[in-house]
């Protein structure tokens, strides 16, 4: 009896060893990282150049990349432009895309490596859909979080399987539409604009100038009868009305009515002879603006050094001169190439900025105020 006790304790504890074994596996495999499985998309690599679309889904709401004639553009905004070296990164980085570590495959553990589903309240994940010009899937995955220890990597998943890996690469999914797109418009500082013209609807006017290039401050002109201007820190703020500005949204300018009956116009010149015009309108509670560029030599202020100063003598006298204005002129064209046929919603600020009125600069010419330092002792 004694010997068939000490043989039961033997088995037990045989089959707890076994289980503690077991689970001891399970927990390993779920924390600590597997030997990788090769490219997540084997074969795309070879359909790189068959991708049409990209389709995004960020949570709210899904956009989609396509392939046109001769660039890429955003769908669901007219096919507005967006920039090429972004659609080619990630195309080739999900083609090369190699899966170097498997990690969890417990659905409750996906969120913290931000692979839940893309409309997941949190730990949501970026999804990812490559398509051929037929709508063929050629790739389909969850993009998670970063992990930057060790290099540039990324938790990433099949939508349709539990198991979730840890990605070579750095893929970086533009979450919206405009980061895909080249947002800012014009880059034209302060002090290369020299004269800006408001004109309004109602016939409101303003006009403000600098004299000399030199001068920061701009001059209010015309400045109607008992009126003075304000103090040129109150002026100058409109300067950089086209400094870095970027857009919020576009949309196509065809169907918006720019009519200057009925559009704020604000037009900008610059010292070497940039003339934007930007035509503002409000409609559907939403602001809107269109842009017009274009070089006029006859604006050009600058002091241009002679070309010829700078010929060797030997040169062919029939040889065309250099465009001492080729820099401007092709400014002046890159904007409107950006900017023709589109309109844009703007920083408010900024749309501040471009519509304001004579009043905004303006004020009346009252006598100051007594400072209150007469003789106290009059009439005592």
């Amino acid at each position: 009896m004694k010997r068939n006790s000490l043989i039961g304790l033997a088995i037990a504890a045989a089959v707890v060893v076994v289980l503690a074994v077991i689970f001891a596996q399970q927990r390993i495999s779920e924390t600590k990282p597997a030997a990788g499985d090769g490219l997540m998309f084997e074969g795309l690599i070879r359909k790189v150049n068959s991708v049409a679309s990209i389709q995004v889904n960020n949570g709210n709401e899904i956009f989609t990349i396509v392939r046109k004639a001769q660039s890429w553009g955003v769908a669901e905004k007219s096919a507005y432009p967006v920039q090429f070296d972004l659609v080619k990164k990630t195309i080739m980085g999900v083609a090369e895309l190699d899966l170097v570590a498997a990690k969890t495959k417990n659905p409750d553990r996906h969120g913290a490596l931000g692979l839940n589903t893309p409309e997941a309240e949190e730990g949501g994940s970026i999804g990812l859909i490559l398509a051929d010009d037929t709508g063929t899937t050629l790739a389909s995955l969850l993009v998670g979080k970063t992990v930057r220890a060790g290099g540039e990597r990324r938790y990433i998943r099949r939508p349709n399987e539990d198991q979730t890996w840890l990605g070579s690469g750095g893929i970086d999914v533009g979450k919206t539409p405009l980061d895909w797109m080249e947002i800012i418009l014009t880059q034209i500082r302060h002090d290369r604009i020299r004269k800006i013209t408001f004109s309004h609807p109602d016939g409101d006017r303003a006009v403000l100038e600098r004299m000399e290039q030199s001068d920061f401050d701009f001059t209010y002109m015309e400045i109607p009868g008992g009126m003075r201007a304000l103090a040129p820190s109150k002026l100058n703020s409109v300067g950089g009305g086209l400094a870095f500005l970027s857009m919020k949204d576009v949309r196509l300018a065809s169907g918006m009515n720019f009519d200057p009956r009925e559009a704020i116009v604000t037009r900008f010149e610059t010292w070497d002879g940039i003339v934007v015009t930007v035509s503002t309108i409000e409609t559907d509670e939403k602001r809107w603006a269109r842009f017009e560029a274009e070089f006029d030599e006859s604006l050009v202020w600058e002091t241009v050094p002679s070309v010829a100063s700078d010929v060797d003598e030997s040169t062919d006298e029939t040889e065309e001169a250099e465009d001492p204005h080729a820099i401007a002129r092709e400014e002046a064209g890159t904007i409107s190439t950006l900017t023709s046929g589109w309109a844009y919603a703007l920083d408010d600020h900024k749309m501040d900025q471009l519509r304001k009125r004579s009043e905004d600069f303006i004020e009346p010419d009252l006598p100051d105020e007594a400072d209150g330092s007469e003789d106290l002792t009059t009439n005592q």
